[in-house]
Order: structure tokens, then sequence, then C-alpha cells
């Protein structure tokens, strides 16, 4: 039985070599994008429109880097702004259709990407695989609910 040290080592290595294991890096450039871009997009699709500043607490950029993407993601046409009526230093942003298609694009050369790597586990190797990251998924979930409500 792995110590929880053991545990977090070959998770933490897992989370290193996954990019890797999916050719994130030459996915990226063919699509000349970064995967900032592509959570930043994510995260407005999962959280609809947002402030600067919320996408500043979610990536933990300074907001001139958060606002040089965003820049490059409008001009893009992959997200728009819109100014407050009531306060026009509070701007909106959100992922726009084509954000939205570019996204769905994105995740499916990854995801594709993703089974012809593991395309050589039997399906008992791959339904384990899916199960603990799963499992991840739902211990991370976790620790951000137990975090916020601490707050």
């Amino acid at each position: 039985m792995e110590t929880s040290g053991e545990m977090l080592k070959s998770y933490l290595l897992l989370v290193d070599r996954m990019p890797r294991i999916m050719e994130l890096p030459t996915l990226m450039r063919q699509l000349k994008s970064n995967t900032t871009e592509i959570f930043i997009l994510h995260f407005l699709l999962n959280n609809g429109s947002q402030y600067g500043t919320d996408i500043v607490k979610a990536t933990g950029l300074t907001t001139s880097a958060v606002t040089q993407i965003c820049d490059k993601l409008e001009q893009e046409e992959l997200i728009e702004r819109t100014r407050s009526d009531q306060d026009r230093r509070y701007v909106s942003i959100s992922i726009t259709r084509k954000g939205g298609r570019a996204l769905d694009k994105i995740f499916g050369i990854m995801a594709s990407k993703l089974v012809e790597n593991i395309r050589e586990l039997n399906d008992e190797d791959a339904d384990e695989l899916l199960l603990h990251l799963r499992s991840v998924e739902h211990l991370i979930l976790k620790r951000k609910e137990l975090v916020a409500k601490q707050r």
C-alpha cells in the first residue's frame, strides 16, 4: 500500500506527463493557442459571464496578463467584453459561439489523442483508468468545496 506521499508523487508525475502523452504542446502550436487561453475559455463556458478579477482569481495570473490574453481572445472573436450600464468600469467577459466551437474542436482533438495513446489498454484496464481519474476528480472537487466553506 502506497503512503499518501508516494501517491502524491505518482499523481504529480502523471499530471506532469499527461500533456506530453496527449501531444499537447504540438497541438497547441497547431491551433496557435496555449493552455491558459483554453483554461479561460473553459472557465467562461462553465461559469458564464465573468469579470476580469474572477479570471485573475481562477488562473492565479496578474491582471495585466489576463488582460493581454483576453485582448487576443477578443481579437479572435472567441470572447466578448461588455461594459456595465450602471458602472462603465465593470466589464463582463463571456465566451462567444465561435469560442465554444473552438473549445469543442480542441477537446475533440485532445480526446482523440488520449484514446489513441491508451488504445493498447484492454477494456478492464481502460475502465480502471477512468475510475481512477474520476476518483481524483471527485477528491479535487470535494477539497474545493471544503476550502470554499472555510472562507
